[in-house]
């Protein structure tokens, strides 16, 4: 290579351009891809195919309650916002004795008012009652697969000078924040429900 080219190959490395600086075309081209793929991957997971069992179709509980409000209010749907369940059942017990300084008598737990949903994305329900207990199973299905979420769990509002929300689960697999105080910063909570059973169709 002669000196002139060696030069002005060493001038073109130091001098990449004005908009080079800024956006490197090996960078420019990553954006590209990245972009590309945000824009298409929605339609992997269409309405017009549910996925398989696996973390989009995972059944959370959402717990809420404000401190100026005697009402609980529950939430019980999907990690996917579009997952639909074959049916989502909620048994719900109030008025046992409960104050949630001990371990809960579940045998003295009566399911007194059972919600049963077919086909639905989700349930809203709401309590006033302190303390109150959910049944809650999800089973959700395709054409190869099956998988049901379930949790049973007890709620008791703790009164003072601030609120603390007392939970006890009932399921092997469930973890519940307890006690945790009843405010804008730690509630609503969201709370995994563990698969229970799973296979093939």
């Amino acid at each position: 290579m002669s000196p002139d080219a060696s030069s002005l190959v060493a001038s073109f490395r130091r001098r990449p351009g004005k908009l080079g600086r800024y956006a490197p075309w090996p960078l420019v081209g990553v954006a590209l891809i990245l972009v590309t793929l945000i824009v298409f991957t929605p339609v992997l997971f269409s309405n017009s195919h549910q996925p398989e069992p696996g973390i989009l179709t995972q059944a959370e509980l959402v717990i809420d309650k404000l401190a100026s409000n005697a009402t609980m209010h529950f939430y019980i749907w999907a990690l996917g916002e579009t997952i639909r369940y074959a049916y989502i059942h909620v048994g719900v017990a109030m008025g046992f004795d409960w104050s949630g300084n001990s371990s809960v008598n579940w045998t003295r737990v009566t399911w007194s008012t059972w919600i049963n949903e077919s086909n639905v994305l989700s349930i809203v329900l709401s309590s006033a009652s302190n303390p109150v207990a959910l049944n809650i199973t999800a089973f959700y299905s395709t054409s190869t697969a099956y998988t049901v979420y379930s949790g049973v769990m007890a709620f008791y509002v703790q009164q003072g000078s601030t609120q603390n929300l007392i939970s006890a689960p009932d399921t092997s697999g469930l973890t519940l924040p307890s006690p945790l105080a009843v405010s804008d910063t730690n509630l609503p909570e969201p709370v995994l429900l563990p698969s229970s059973a799973a296979g093939g169709s």
